[in-house]
């Protein structure tokens, strides 16, 4: 058997589904020593592969990414924004109307089982709305796959619909 590989650990992973997260574990099985030096090109290579191919210089917004995603929320209920896969994205506004009327909403993060109320109890009514989050955090604030965000709508009286303005910042 030849030498240990970063190829051969990730050899069922494709280029587009690797997180850093793997290339760290991979990483982590060698002793820094002369021995490893051809091992370690393989997980430079790969890291400069993933930082070129998924993100804009110094984490700036990738300006073909910018987009509005709509959410919407019926009464009593909610719904949520996540990327996909290793996605990150920069909320740069929250914008929400209700239909037909006023609505009450929240707006959290969650990783899907802990929810953590960024905005609660807002009012929205059928002009619309463009959310001052609060003090606790300031936009722009970037979401991922694991942390993303989570619309309610707690008055139980009429849906509403939330305008998310983001840039991708990581593919």
């Amino acid at each position: 058997m030849g030498e240990p590989s970063i190829y051969n650990q990730l050899a069922k992973e494709s280029l587009s589904d690797l997180t850093v997260t793997q290339l760290n574990s991979g990483s982590s099985v060698t002793a820094v020593d002369r021995a490893t030096i051809n091992y370690w090109k393989g997980p430079i290579t790969l890291s400069r592969i993933l930082q070129s191919s998924r993100t804009y210089a110094h984490g700036l917004e990738i300006p073909e990414t910018g987009a509005i995603e709509s959410i919407g929320v019926d009464a009593g209920d909610d719904n949520t924004l996540q990327p996909t896969g290793s996605e990150i994205w920069r909320v740069k506004a929250i914008y929400a109307v209700a239909v037909g009327g006023t609505a009450t909403v929240t707006i959290a993060y969650t990783d899907g089982t802990l929810v953590v109320p960024i905005k609660v109890g807002a009012s929205v009514a059928m002009s619309g709305t463009i959310f001052d989050l609060n003090e606790s955090t300031s936009v722009p604030f970037t979401i991922s796959n694991p942390l993303y965000l989570q619309f309610y709508e707690t008055g139980s009286t009429n849906a509403v619909n939330f305008f998310v303005v983001y840039y991708k910042v990581s593919l």
